[in-house]
């Protein structure tokens, strides 16, 4: 099956707008949109919701439908993570003393987007080991996620999908109303984040269901896109894209997953086109971030905290990109190629007319990586 290499190319924007907001935070570098930078998290959740619908509607009436999807989510995700984590909790031991085992048992079972509200842990530890924590709530609302949509989209069908997703788009932001701050707690729950994954899972229902109109596809993703620009604008208008904003924490993380949502459409639909936005997205070396996102996601904070003082901010997200390029050669890319040998994908083709004429062409629906 042939990739979207723009999708890799989304990733890297994602990863690099995340980085941007760590790396000057409290800095002379900081501004208006490194400030935003952390709604790139919102990017990957929409990623994540359109590819791993699109895989699962493909794979829904096949066999081993279960057990391909998780130990192929387990052989991506799981080696790359308990390394780190295990690395922090050695890390914590011995740099900051006696520790709470349940705090690193609460992130061995991915369960920091909804434990960590109710309950705050306590202890000390180098501040790289924080910087490494701080970032494992996306982990745990992704395996939550894969954990629990799995089974809803096997046997639910897609008319009720589609209101089930509707109602998660509208519920979530009315939780975040309900339970918002000026601390923002609910950026990190769970259940009052879904609405970013529901809007990628509901463009992957949409394209599948609109797989031989391509034209109708790209009309309302543009339809979709223009819209939602419209409400963050507002929203930025209005709040500054404050957090701490009930307004934008209510409405705002839904405009721009919206607009999220309308992008990666329009970059699927666009593939391998001549637009100047598909020719930038396919660049090697936007590809190749997006490649190793994963790991750069996840080592890039605690590499600041640990390594800026010595090296500097460049030399850190330098030792950031070798060891998620490092990561990569020896850990990931050979785990890849060993579950797609023994657990190959079952996510399909599918054929979209031309926006500009009637012919058909073949479109994959996942990115490297996945």
């Amino acid at each position: 099956m042939e990739r979207v290499a723009e999708l890799d190319g989304l990733r890297a924007v994602a990863v690099g707008a995340v980085i941007a907001f760590h790396y000057t935070l409290n800095t002379r570098y900081a501004s208006p949109v490194t400030g935003l930078g952390w709604i790139g998290v919102d990017l990957f959740f929409v990623l994540s919701g359109y590819l791993i619908t699109s895989i699962l509607l493909k794979a829904k009436a096949r066999p081993a439908y279960f057990r391909t999807f998780y130990l192929r989510r387990t052989l991506r995700i799981f080696p790359v993570y308990f390394l780190l984590l295990a690395t922090y909790a050695i890390a914590a031991r011995v740099g900051g003393g006696p520790q709470p085992w349940s705090y690193w048992a609460m992130h061995a079972a991915f369960l920091s987007s909804t434990a960590e509200y109710f309950h705050f842990w306590a202890f000390a530890a180098p501040p790289f080991v924080y910087g490494g924590v701080t970032v494992l709530w996306t982990l745990s609302i992704e395996e939550q996620f894969y954990l629990l949509w799995a089974p809803v989209v096997r046997f639910m069908r897609e008319g009720r999908l589609a209101w089930f997703l509707a109602a998660v788009i509208v519920g979530a932001p009315a939780l975040r109303s309900w339970l918002h701050t000026a601390a923002f707690p609910e950026y990190r729950f769970f259940p009052a984040r879904l609405d970013s994954l529901a809007w990628g899972a509901a463009l992957a229902l949409g394209m599948n269901y609109f797989s031989t109109d391509g034209q109708r596809v790209l009309r309302g993703c543009r339809w979709l896109g223009g819209l939602a620009l419209v409400a963050v604008a507002v929203s930025l208008a209005t709040t500054g894209g404050r957090r701490e904003s009930l307004w934008f924490a209510t409405f705002g993380y839904s405009a721009a997953a919206a607009a999220f949502a309308a992008l990666v459409g329009w970059t699927v639909m666009r593939a391998r086109s001549d637009a100047w936005a598909a020719r930038l997205l396919r660049l090697q070396p936007a590809g190749y971030v997006g490649k190793v996102s994963y790991t750069l996601y996840l080592v890039h904070y605690p590499m600041l905290l640990l390594l800026a003082p010595v090296i500097g901010t460049w030399g850190s997200l330098a030792a950031s990109l070798l060891v998620a390029a490092a990561s990569w050669r020896w850990l990931e890319a050979p785990l890849l190629r060993y579950k797609d040998r023994v657990m190959p994908a079952v996510a399909g083709r599918v054929e979209f007319s031309e926006p500009a004429g009637g012919n058909l062409r073949t479109v994959g629906l996942t990115a490297r990586g996945d």
